[in-house]
């Protein structure tokens, strides 16, 4: 045996030596050092290390490096398809022509602030180029991926517009509109190296989108999305168009008073990066197909205007009083949102955030955290601060864990502890990741405790356009003694009476009794009110109501805005013959 191979690499001295070649790439023995030094004065070495997915080109030394004829003479040349990061020293103030000829895995390469020039052809176009000055001379050709280190903020310029509280238009021929200054980079936080360029964000929707559970009309999501953003290192320019109660195809329309704006802001300007299109919250599974018709009618549009942007649905989530009002369960209500959003971003071929998701995972697994506002529907702080985080991470991949932004104090952003902060931020990253890192609910060793002192005190809130206030007081104090005949124990009941007999009084109008009785910290029980309580409050809905007879006017209800034990008994005894008889005696 010996023999035979002693004889078949006698006469095979080519294939030897090819078979030696490979033996040594294999077995790390070829050469993966040289220096490249272009002259005497210089001292430039470069290397290849061995990483998990290929090699590390290291170029480091002082001086200039050489030029390469050609890619036949640059010495790793051979390893240009393993090699996925380039790294060059501090001290090296050139780099040489063709250095880097068909290096295509590397995303991008630092210049040090040392570096003066750079040969022909140095890189490859797709190649970012990330260099500390403009004054390089690149051989007469500059890179077409040059990004130049900046540490000051990009300026940006937020717009927001609601159709109910904006005057003019979102935009006109007088805006100042901050023009792109260039691409630049710099370090985030774990001192990576990143693209900074202003992204412009467009939002489309309605209060899912503007409210933010704090105040009213305020920038809402966007601008937390936007502060969010900004945060982990982006420059995002964000602007959003939102009605009240709007839908997708009245966005796309252009006789319609959101509509017109829309097209306004498209027609403005055509570098949009990502827009938002969020639809009426319940008509993706309700209503399919003016849905999706609202949903390609907003693509034509963008397709047509802008040259990049990318759309991306948003998912709204189950809620509380919405599933109540379809006898589903809130995960239930989400799914079929999901499910909607799915099928609708597979026949447009547009993205989705998906909210809900991330809501499902908080009302599953941390039902501490209350991520609705009092109408127990729309959005309050906490679900606002979870939309955004998902739009983040969905839209710029930024990792929200991460983030430090908590809220605005101009909108007196409530205080979430960190905890919670923790459980949305990882909930977020979740719904997008499609990971399951663990979410912790906050362990507030009070939360039990005053959930359940919470419970013992009944707030009924009278809207003193329908009953005077001796007649509320007679009703609160004879509930007191229902409770005591019937062994109801409670902490306390109180009643609070909002004067609007007349259109002179603060409180006549249904908007300025309800935002009151919001800003006072939401009652359990608010009487009397019209059949019609959930369809035109902003702030409140009932997730009960009750016909009662108010000095015989018979459309009078009592509405529930919780259904925990003491607000249950309040409305058994508002049908005792002791209450009716109240309610229906005149003054």
């Amino acid at each position: 045996m010996n023999k035979k191979r002693k004889i078949a690499l006698g006469c095979v001295p080519a294939i030897c030596l090819i078979a030696c070649s490979a033996l040594l790439a294999l077995t790390g023995c070829a050469k993966t050092k040289w220096n490249v030094s272009a002259d005497s004065a210089s001292d430039i070495e470069a290397k290849l290390v061995k990483n998990d997915q290929g090699y590390k080109l290291i170029i480091k030394g002082s001086g200039n490096m050489k030029d390469f004829g050609s890619k036949n003479d640059v010495p790793w040349y051979d390893y240009a398809d393993s090699i996925n990061e380039i790294y060059i020293s501090e001290g090296i103030k050139n780099v040489g022509a063709r250095a880097f000829t068909d290096i295509n895995n590397v995303e991008y390469v630092i210049l040090p602030s040392s570096i003066a020039s750079a040969g022909a052809e140095f890189a490859e176009d797709e190649l970012k180029i990330f260099a500390y000055s403009n004054d390089i001379n690149y051989g007469g050709e500059e890179p077409e991926n040059l990004y130049i280190y900046r540490e000051e903020n990009i300026k940006t310029n937020d717009k927001y517009w609601q159709s109910d509280k904006s005057s003019g238009d979102i935009i006109s021929a007088n805006d100042d509109l901050f023009e792109d200054e260039g691409n630049f980079w710099r370090f985030n936080k774990e001192g990576v190296a990143y693209e900074y360029v202003k992204l412009k964000v467009l939002f489309i929707g309605n209060s899912f989108t503007y409210r933010n559970g704090v105040v009213e009309f305020s920038s809402g999501v966007p601008g937390i999305f936007d502060n969010i953003a900004e945060d982990l290192g982006y420059a995002v320019e964000t602007y959003s168009v939102t009605g009240p109660g709007w839908y997708l195809d009245g966005h796309a329309n252009a006789s319609d008073v959101c509509g017109k704006q829309v097209d306004k802001i498209l027609n403005a300007r055509d570098d949009f990066d990502y827009i938002v299109l969020q639809d009426q919250s319940t008509v993706a599974f309700e209503n399919y197909s003016r849905f999706l018709n609202g949903i390609k009618a907003l693509q034509t549009k963008i397709n047509s205007t802008q040259k990049k942007a990318s759309i991306y649905l948003y998912e709204t989530w189950g809620s509380p009083f919405s599933a109540n009002e379809r006898n589903i369960t809130v995960p239930e209500m989400e799914m079929k949102l999901r499910e909607a959003y799915t099928r609708a971003g597979e026949e447009c071929n547009v993205n989705v955030s998906y909210i809900g998701k991330a809501f499902t995972e908080i009302y599953n697994k941390a039902k501490s955290i209350n991520l609705y506002a009092s109408d127990n529907r729309h959005q309050g702080y906490p679900g606002a601060y979870l939309s955004a985080c998902v739009h983040v991470e969905s839209m710029l991949g930024g990792d929200v864990r991460k983030t430090e932004f908590v809220g605005e104090e101009k909108y007196s952003a409530p205080v979430l502890n960190e905890e919670t902060l923790t459980a949305l931020k990882t909930a977020a990253h979740n719904a997008v990741a499609g990971t399951q890192d663990e979410v912790t609910p906050p362990s507030d060793n009070n939360q039990t405790e005053n959930d359940s002192e919470q419970e013992q005190i009944l707030k009924v809130a009278c809207w003193g356009r329908f009953m005077k206030e001796n007649k509320f007081n007679e009703l609160i104090a004879d509930f007191k003694n229902y409770c005591s005949d019937n062994g109801i124990e409670y902490k306390q009941i109180i009643g609070t009476y909002y004067q609007g007999e007349t259109t002179n009084s603060p409180y006549y109008y249904i908007a300025n009794f309800t935002a009151k009785v919001y800003q006072d910290g939401n009652p359990d029980v608010v009487l009397p009110c019209a059949d019609n309580f959930n369809a035109n409050q902003s702030t409140l809905a009932a997730v009960k109501l009750l016909e009662i007879n108010v000095y015989n006017q018979s459309n009078r209800r009592v509405a529930a805005l919780n259904d925990d034990e003491l607000t249950k008994k309040f409305f058994e005894y508002i049908s005792t013959d002791s209450a009716k008889m109240i309610l229906a005696k005149q003054d």
